[in-house]
């Protein structure tokens, strides 16, 4: 059956394969086919099916898809024998069923505010498939024959997926393993749990009591952010181990998630978290912050001109003699942390930040801009120093970042910062070998701390006529 390009039918499809372009879980929603140039969809090949490419095949055969969709010279085609299978005929082929496809029933949940919906499959087990090999001979049916006979395979009973063991004091089930998270590289949520179980001597420091943010992979491929207990999705149910920032009412809907151990960590893993964020302040004095964040932020994502601003902001910093350290955020941008001894309050540490980057625009002021500010931003930088609020948090070191690409929040030494950083060398991989070379960068900042009142007033009185 021919569906028109005009109707509905037509254009929700349309949406669904456009909409699944970037959602990690792509492969499970979309199921693909390949047939050989003169074949029908009877003869169509499972793409999950091949061995070896199968992921560089379901990759060709999207955007082949994607294109056909797009075309003029190809017809969309609902197969009336197969139910559920959709494909495409050139005007000049008719006989050819061209880039086979259909849409798992999980896409009905997702897409159901949409009119006229597909129809959909239960996924079948896909045969193998592998391509022939040149100048191998055949072996006769006869023998062939024998040697299946002989070879009986033993009956396996599937008992699901192997629980990782994390050596916990609280247990945790963990679910949907074998989900797909990142797309680049490829990366399963047990994947994710491996990394955080690995990683967390080194980011539970700068989680522990302090009140955290969580993002979590929603079924659209989405992220959602996520502060308070009682905020989390409806079909989450906390265990009465989950801390908040009030230990004595964990109950309590306003109360911020706190990720104090390592059980806390997996937890929130297991739940859907890809990237933890945290606060400026702890629990105990939270109007007190305890280092303030100047966040350099790169247009288009290109580093070479927040780098010259990150080694500007280095001179001043040093030149005032503060301690200071420097990470990535994982994205587009370089955060940099001056420690303080948490005696005061928010709107200090603020005008504080706000000064440093007035010093800094003062300094090199083609570069940069102040956000916030009636400044040329056009081609800059732009310095941020709203981060420093209270309510506020930022990407926590050594946390995955979520998005499509796979990075980590990587502190660095100054040294590093030069005009060949990458933030995409930062990753799950390679953040075990720099803490195995050179260790944790941020550690010593809660040895190192400032008074934000003096800071300020020592600026106000020395740099004020130059601003």
């Amino acid at each position: 059956m021919l569906i028109r390009k005009n109707t509905k039918a037509f254009k929700t499809i349309y949406e669904i394969i456009t909409k699944c372009k970037d959602r990690p879980d792509r492969e499970k929603l979309i199921r693909l086919y390949i047939t050989k140039a003169g074949h029908s969809i009877e003869d169509r090949i499972s793409v999950e099916g091949i061995q070896g490419e199968a992921a560089l095949f379901y990759e060709m055969n999207y955007y082949a898809v994607l294109s056909n969709l797009e075309s003029s010279n190809r017809q969309l085609h609902a197969s009336d024998d197969t139910p559920g299978i959709y494909f495409f005929h050139s005007t000049s082929n008719k006989a050819w069923d061209e880039t086979p496809f259909e849409f798992d029933e999980a896409v009905k949940k997702d897409f159901a505010s949409l009119p006229d919906l597909p129809v959909f499959r239960k996924k079948e087990k896909a045969e193998k498939y592998a391509f022939p090999a040149a100048n191998i001979k055949t072996e006769s049916k006869h023998v062939k024959k024998e040697k299946d006979q002989k070879k009986i395979p033993a009956k396996v009973i599937d008992k699901g997926p192997r629980q990782p063991d994390f050596k916990l004091k609280h247990k945790i089930k963990f679910t949907d393993l074998d989900k797909i998270v990142f797309r680049k590289p490829s990366l399963t949520k047990k994947d994710v749990l491996e990394y955080y179980n690995k990683i967390a001597d080194y980011i539970l420091p700068y989680l522990k009591d302090r009140p955290i943010a969580i993002r979590i992979l929603s079924a659209d491929g989405s992220h959602t952010e996520y502060k308070t207990l009682g905020a989390l999705p409806e079909n989450v149910e906390p265990p009465d181990w989950i801390q908040t920032t009030n230990a004595a009412k964990p109950k309590e809907k306003e109360q911020s998630l706190l990720c104090n151990n390592k059980e806390h960590l997996l937890y929130y893993a297991e739940i859907g978290c890809v990237e933890f964020m945290s606060g400026l302040s702890r629990t105990k004095s939270l109007e007190l912050p305890d280092y303030f964040v100047i966040e350099i932020e790169s247009p288009e994502a290109e580093l070479g001109n927040a780098i010259k601003v990150a080694l500007a902001a280095n001179e001043i910093l040093s030149g005032l003699k503060l301690p200071s350290f420097v990470k990535t955020d994982g994205r587009s941008s370089l955060q940099i942390y001056i420690p303080l001894d948490a005696k005061s309050k928010f709107e200090t540490s603020q005008a504080a930040a706000q000064y440093i980057c007035k010093l800094i625009r003062l300094k090199i002021p083609e570069f940069v801009f102040l956000e916030g500010s009636e400044d040329n931003s056009y081609g800059k930088v732009s310095l941020k120093y709203f981060l420093n609020e209270g309510g506020q948090n930022i990407i926590t070191p050594y946390s995955l970042v979520a998005g499509e690409s796979l990075t980590v929040a990587a502190p660095l030494l100054w040294e590093e910062i030069k005009e060949d950083l990458r933030l995409d060398e930062f990753n799950h991989v390679e953040i075990f070998k720099r803490l195995k070379n050179v260790g944790d960068p941020l550690e010593p900042i809660f040895r190192k701390k400032v008074n934000a009142d003096v800071l300020l007033e020592r600026m106000e009185a020395n740099y004020s006529f130059l601003l």
